[in-house]
């Protein structure tokens, strides 16, 4: 038997390392194998040439024992493999097989070539593959690693965000009734601290820890959020600040009247936020505050606010003297943000008469130029402007539990920028002096501060919409009030509210409504439920329905009694107790009380001048 490069050319189907393949160029058949990184004669159809002068022991049967390991290449493509092998040797194959070797390319140099060409070919598309699949693990990736970043990052922003409960104590007050569409509207107290804590003497003041509600704002949002109206509550007004429970501490209630500013100091803002309650009669379901720092930070994070200086402003500091902010504004269109734009809301001699009422003017329209400065800034456009803006705001700012959350601050925001400029209305609390301390201190102004309220608990836009008025699909009509008279139905009024003296209070309301109040006291239960009803005798469902229009109870509180021994209703007042209507069931103001100041955010409302 020859092997090598012998004279005798081995026929097919002989033994011949070179599987017959006598015209192949040898020098192309000399390839490393990796696996040993030694060179070998390697034929066409994957097969090790032996060198010279070697044997190989047969194993029975007719196979090499001791045969090289494939190598990487050949695995991949099934040559040398024992797949291969084991499906018939050269022996085995039938005789066509085995003329130029089962599953290999033609013999000889055309067999190569052909070979070699396939591999060039078939190489291209394998590199596109493997370069789509990087590509495509690569985006993947990226993927994940942003999302990872993203959440990574909001939860770096949640964790610097101040939080506390919202108010300090229940005072009774009813939450807003939803509408037809089950949507409800959202009363929002802005409070801004005047805390210098950190700040030491540099705004004319010792540190203090709570500071006082400097600005407050109580900013109603409609159920649809077609309209806002902002309230801003004077701090000088006199008012009675409840008992505030704020982290296992009592702050007593205020021994009568005192500056509705105060009330910050009891305890931070939840203090503010029951004061508020039940001082205006309405439930605030968030509230959001800011201190000297955060407006300078805020103020800078949108690149400044537009302002219209209508005079010159100079508002010196003097020595031995209250006030003075060192303010110094030329007249016309100004920029205002950081110290300037601090100085400007602070200011308080450099407008009309110097009164708190005259800063009021000057910072509603710093907050109206604000709103449209927010509702069109880039900032809020990009990426990279509302994270800046989103990670001065959590430094700067202090909310509820319930707005406790950048993902929460943003929806909130996302409802705020639905309402239209020109329906979101900034106005003042009317007030009148307060006659034991005049041109120091005020008081609400009544009735037109009830009036004015009486809007807000009953959602009563205080703009008018410029398009004319539609019945909304599906919007039921308004139930017609059965009459019945009042005197005719003895009611006993049962307290499940929490609330001391609740009975007593609502008793003698609807005895002033000629209803026959027969009694007042506890829930037979002894125990506080969270919605009111009312069980009436059989068969007067309409006498019951004048009563629930009467106390602002729905028909679903409305409960027919089992037994016919019962002839009185019962009014039991749950924590949803809306409290009573206005007299004779006279409808809510639709119109806001006349001589208030009054605007709307879309209109550029210069700075209030000084009075000379």
């Amino acid at each position: 038997m020859n092997r090598g490069n012998g004279p005798h050319r081995g026929a097919p189907g002989d033994n011949d390392p070179l599987g017959g393949m006598d015209d192949a160029d040898v020098a192309d058949m000399w390839v490393m194998n990796p696996d040993t990184g030694s060179f070998e004669l390697r034929a066409p159809g994957g097969g090790a040439v032996d060198a010279p002068g070697t044997t190989r022991p047969r194993a029975p049967g007719g196979t090499s024992e001791g045969r090289r390991r494939p190598s990487a290449v050949e695995a991949a493509s099934g040559r040398g493999t024992g797949s291969d092998q084991s499906a018939g040797t050269a022996a085995d194959a039938p005789p066509s097989s085995r003329r130029r070797g089962a599953g290999t390319a033609p013999a000889g140099r055309a067999g190569a070539r052909n070979a070699a060409a396939g591999r060039d070919k078939a190489a291209p598309k394998s590199k596109v593959k493997k370069r789509l699949k990087w590509i495509a693990l690569t985006v993947v990736g990226l993927i994940v690693v942003l999302a990872g970043t993203a959440y990574g990052y909001i939860k770096y922003l949640d964790s610097k965000i101040s939080t506390t409960a919202k108010n300090a104590g229940s005072e009774g007050v009813p939450k807003a009734e939803e509408d037809a569409f089950g949507r409800r509207p959202l009363n929002i107290v802005l409070i801004g601290n005047d805390s210098r804590k950190g700040l030491g003497k540099k705004y004319g003041a010792a540190e203090h820890t709570e500071g006082l509600a400097d600005v407050t704002i109580l900013m109603h949002v409609s159920a649809d959020r077609s309209n806002a109206t902002l309230v801003s509550i004077p701090r000088d007004t006199m008012v009675q600040i409840p008992k505030c429970v704020v982290d296992g501490k009592t702050y007593p209630a205020s021994n009568g009247p005192q500056s509705f500013n105060e009330s910050l100091a009891n305890g931070g803002p939840p203090c503010t936020v029951s004061t508020v309650d039940k001082m205006l009669g309405v439930q605030v379901d968030h509230y959001i505050m800011i201190d000297f720092t955060g407006v300078k930070k805020m103020t800078d994070a949108v690149d400044g606010v537009d302002m219209c200086i209508s005079e010159p402003i100079n508002d010196p500091v003097l020595p031995n003297q209250g006030g003075g902010t060192d303010l110094k504004l030329d007249a016309g269109d100004q920029n205002l943000s950081g110290e300037t734009a601090l100085k400007f809301l602070r200011a308080r001699h450099a407008f009309g008469d110097g009164s708190d009422l005259a800063r009021i003017k000057a910072q509603k329209a710093f907050l109206m130029a604000l709103t449209r400065k927010l509702k069109n800034s880039a900032s809020l456009t990009n990426v990279q402007g509302m994270f800046k803006i989103a990670n001065i705001a959590v430094e700067s700012l202090t909310v509820d539990k319930g707005l406790g959350g950048v993902d929460k601050l943003i929806s909130l925001g996302n409802q705020l920028k639905k309402v239209p400029e020109k329906r979101m209305a900034f106005t003042t609390l009317p007030v009148e002096e307060y006659p034991p301390l005049p041109k120091v201190k005020v008081q609400p102004k009544q009735p037109e501060a009830n009036n004015l309220m009486a809007m807000l608990r009953t959602d009563t836009a205080v703009t008018k919409d410029d398009k004319p008025a539609e019945q909304q699909p599906g919007t039921p009509p308004t139930p017609e009030v059965p009459k019945v008279d009042p005197a005719t139905l003895k009611v006993d009024v049962r307290n499940g509210s929490g609330v001391n003296k609740r009975a007593n209070e609502v008793a003698a309301d609807l005895v002033g409504r000629k209803f026959v109040a027969v009694s007042a006291g506890n829930a037979k239960d002894g125990k506080t439920h969270m919605t009111s009803s009312i069980t009436y005798p059989k068969g007067r469902l309409d006498a019951a329905k004048a009563l629930a229009a009467a106390t602002g109870l729905p028909d679903s509180a409305l409960t027919e009694s089992t037994s016919t021994a019962v002839t009185r209703f019962e009014l039991l007042i749950g924590k949803d107790y809306p409290g009573t209507a206005p007299p004779n069931n006279a409808a809510p103001p639709t119109d806001p009380p006349k001589n208030i100041d009054m605007e709307t955010a879309d209109k550029n409302i210069c700075a209030p001048k000084k009075n000379r």
